[in-house]
């Protein structure tokens, strides 16, 4: 079927030249380009992707020279048209254009981003082009498989930075206070990795090991924040380079943090730009939780320097090429620095747990999904893409063996090096280079949607597994889809794994007969399994025992909570089955614990119900909670002070009156000698607003005004949402609208309400009644951020009646490229009331009991 957002083929660029002069005071920019390009049949118009930008000069340079006769714009297909009245043999061109446009204030395309030196507001600009936003700055081919290369000059005042991919080739001064720089033509790529950032910056530099020069640029003022991040950078470029095999292709890496940025990061090639906090770490001030972020998101980013920068999927359709494989990619940079982290179990309690839970929902959608528009386009960046995309990756590198896998990429990014490719391409080299069924095992894993759950028994002759597609809500399949599934066990008493393959429905694997056996051991399928009554038994006990390993029984919870949800088990069932975890140390297993208490207090209307909820989680808690204390020691690691920040937390939301007391005390203290530990913060700051009346909002706010560091200030505003007072969350609501929180972080508060019981039905008025500017400022462009304030506000509805509201709602009030975001959640909401409906009364029982 032909996309008509698709530009002709039959036209391709090669080589654009473009200058630019931006006027920062006006917020407009003038442009000049000419571009190589060859039409491959006769022609007597081009068109190609212009959007919010008027060309005013088009013609063609040939012999002789063609004028545009007529200029004309689709709005819609975001595209100009430059007719020139005359037929036009094939052959190459160049297109030589002038225009003008907007440095607009919506964080993509070329926006503006301000900071302050000594007090007084300064402006800069930068872009942000992907997915299909380099057509706000000029006019271009906008699309993957269109790759040229980028030779670009920008006239920008004296006194500024001015960054583009490539380093400087030549620089001269011009008359009045503005100087040219002109960058060195880039290597080929497409129009979404070209970027350019200009404003007041300041670096830090190194060379890493392979003598690429790598400089970390921040705003003045911040560069002492740099260091950790040139850390990271120069240990993950020559990482990626060795595990690869093949070297950095850019002769300079610069990474920019950004005041003003909508994701966390964008891997521009040779430029990568961040949010500050995704770049930024302070050695006094940054928890550990930010110092970890800031490493993931680096490694992230630098493994696309060659998944999606050397190498860029054909269209969207396979975006999956570039962020599941930089999802899975990046963690193993960060491993290899940082070994004490165990980042492989936190990536099973984040990333692997997160795809889990939404491809179980029946609004979930392909790995490879077919995309037209730029609307569609941007719904794709979400967890399916990235999480799910990252978790097959796993499972298919721990099928074929780490050493195969890493073979099958190397020639695959060799291969297809500087070109363009599709998911088929992939699997083709994997599967020559393995030996093995690759295609047939993860076609059924990213060409539809959702995953199998794996029902479990045991027979004489073994484990007899059958398959059947999971849905949240426990309906069935009517599709009755199948996966090539590899299996991985673990027995108790044996030394090895053992591993089969299901292909059907049904398969039988050899285990022992006696003792526990653990499936998808070390949760590396992508697949939830349901036991029998004889083989959960054993598994509950070894958990009670501490006999299995934490990141199995924190796959062996979460299951058990899903088919709850479900209706396949009684919730009490989970619940005991959590309540034998207490003897664990391990902080992803918490995580997950907490997360499934989260989730079945989410159920609970009644007060008097929910106290004794808050009791059994005072009573579950405490004695971590009185092991690990309020003080750092040094015999503490990484992951420990982490989970004393999540016990801590939950200790103070089950409102145990001894912590609540104690975070005040230490918030109190915190505000005059500025003494409390960086990693405690978020934690008491959230218990303090939760806790607190109109004195600590005020304090709260004086903090996030005063700082200068933007972590700080995200501390701030995700503790806001904790707010129980009807008041002071309305204060925070507009605090959020106002020019007092950037438009970038204010979807914290606006999206952050929904898990507040006392807060969320305040906030859904609130964002219904700014609805049109919310639209505004978040819906367009980008990577619409309205689909996290629309998914998050509505995420705690529990009930019929607030269903119906919310469906209501979203059919009136549609955002484009949020409707798959809009399903999720009145799907999210319908899973809840049924869950209530089913288990309530058998939740009551359990607490009483």
């Amino acid at each position: 079927m032909n996309n008509p957002y698709r530009l002709d083929s039959a036209i391709k660029p090669s080589f654009y030249k473009i200058a630019l002069t931006p006027n920062l005071k006006k917020f407009t920019f003038s442009g000049s380009e000419s571009i190589e390009i060859r039409a491959s049949k006769s022609f007597s118009a081009i068109t190609l992707h212009a959007l919010e930008i008027k060309i005013t000069k088009a013609r063609l340079r040939s012999a002789p020279a063609v004028a545009a006769r007529k200029i004309s714009y689709d709005g819609k297909l975001e595209t100009a048209t430059l007719s020139f009245g005359k037929n036009l043999k094939a052959g190459h061109y160049t297109l030589e254009l002038e225009f003008t446009g907007l440095i607009n204030d919506k964080l993509h395309g070329f926006y503006r981003t301000c900071y302050e030196i000594r007090g007084k507001k300064q402006w800069g600009a930068a872009t942000q082009f992907e997915a299909t936003d380099a057509r706000r700055a000029f006019p271009c081919w906008d699309e993957p498989d269109a790759k040229a290369r980028f030779a670009l000059t920008l006239r920008v005042p004296k006194a500024l930075t001015a960054l583009s991919n490539m380093p400087v080739s030549k620089q001269r001064s011009l008359s009045g206070v503005l100087k040219e720089i002109t960058y060195k033509p880039s290597v080929v790529m497409p129009t979404y990795l070209l970027a350019w950032v200009i404003a007041k910056l300041e670096h830090v530099e190194r060379k890493d090991k392979n003598r690429v020069p790598i400089r970390i640029w921040t705003t003045p003022g911040k560069k002492t924040q740099a260091q950790f991040a040139l850390d990271v950078g120069c240990h993950a470029l020559p990482y990626f380079s060795k595990w690869f095999s093949i070297p950095y292709a850019l002769p300079k890496l610069d990474m920019v943090a950004l005041p003003d940025f909508a994701s966390g990061a964008m891997e521009n090639w040779g430029l990568v730009t961040y949010r500050e906090t995704a770049l930024l770490v302070d050695p006094k001030q940054s928890s550990v939780q930010a110092k970890q972020r800031v490493a993931e998101v680096i490694a992230h980013e630098l493994a696309h320097q060659w998944f999606g920068n050397l190498v860029t999927m054909e269209w969207w359709t396979d975006l999956w090429l570039n962020e599941g494989f930089a999802s899975y990619m990046g963690p193993k940079a960060v491993n290899d620095q940082f070994p004490d982290w165990k980042i492989w179990n936190q990536y099973v309690a984040g990333e692997y747990l997160g795809a889990l839970h939404e491809d179980a929902l029946k609004h979930s959608h392909p790995i490879e999904i077919p995309v037209q528009n730029p609307n569609e386009i941007r719904e794709i960046f979400d967890n399916i893409t990235y999480s799910k995309g990252s978790a097959v990756n796993r499972m298919l590198e721990h099928y074929l063996t780490e050493p195969v896998f890493r073979k099958g990429l190397s020639v695959y990014l060799k291969r297809y090096a500087y070109k363009n490719a599709r998911t088929g391409d992939l699997w083709a080299v994997l599967e020559r280079v393995s030996g093995k069924p690759v295609k047939a095992i993860m076609a059924s894993f990213t060409k539809q949607e959702g995953y199998p759950i794996l029902t479990a028994r045991k027979r004489s002759q073994g484990i007899e597994l059958t398959q059947r597609r999971f849905l949240a809500d426990g309906s069935r399949d009517k599709t009755r889809k199948h996966w090539s599934v590899p299996i991985v066990a673990e027995a108790e008493g044996q030394k090895k794994p053992f591993f089969g393959l299901l292909r059907g429905s049904k398969t039988t694997i050899k285990a022992p007969t006696q003792g526990w056996v653990k499936l998808n051991a070390g949760q590396s399928g992508f697949y939830r399994i349901a036991y029998s009554s004889d083989l959960q038994a054993p598994l509950a006990r070894a958990i009670a025992s501490r006999k299995l390993p934490a990141l199995d029984c924190l796959g062996l919870i979460d299951d058990a909570f899903a088919l709850a949800k479900a209706g396949e088990i009684k919730t009490p069932q989970a619940l005991d089955l959590l309540a034998g975890c207490r003897g664990y140390t391990d902080y992803n297993l918490w995580l997950t614990l907490a997360g499934s208490i989260s989730a079945v207090e989410h159920l609970i209307a009644d007060e008097e119900l929910r106290s004794r909820m808050h009791e059994f989680g005072q009573v579950f808690f405490s004695p971590i909670a009185e092991n690990l204390g309020w003080e750092e020691k040094p015999s503490d690691d990484h992951l420990t002070a982490m989970l004393r920040s999540l016990v801590i937390s939950r200790m103070g939301h089950f409102k145990d009156q001894n912590t609540i007391e104690e975070a005040r005390r230490r918030f109190d203290q915190h505000l005059t000698k500025k003494n409390l530990a960086p990693s405690l913060r978020g934690v008491v700051y959230a218990i303090v607003a939760e806790h607190g009346k109109d004195s600590e909002y005020e304090k709260l706010l004086g903090i996030y005004k005063a700082s200068g560091m933007q972590e700080e200030r995200v501390r701030v505003l995700r503790a806001l949402t904790f707010l129980a007072e009807p008041k002071l969350i309305k204060k925070a609501l507009n605090l959020a609208m106002s020019e007092i929180v950037r438009k970038q972080d204010g979807y914290m508060i606006l999206g952050g309400f929904g898990g507040n019981r006392k807060a969320r039905d305040i906030a859904w008025n609130f964002i219904k009644e700014n609805w049109k500017e919310l639209t505004k400022r978040y819906a367009s462009g980008g990577l619409n951020l309205m689909t996290r304030i629309a998914e998050g506000a509505t995420s705690g509805f529990t009930t019929e009646s607030e269903l119906e509201e919310v469906r209501h709602y979203f059919k009136s009030h549609p955002v484009p490229g949020a409707e798959r975001a809009m399903a999720r959640s009145l799907e999210t909401i319908a899973g809840t009331v049924n869950w209530i409906k089913r288990d309530i009364k058998n939740i009551e029982r359990w607490l009483s009991a």
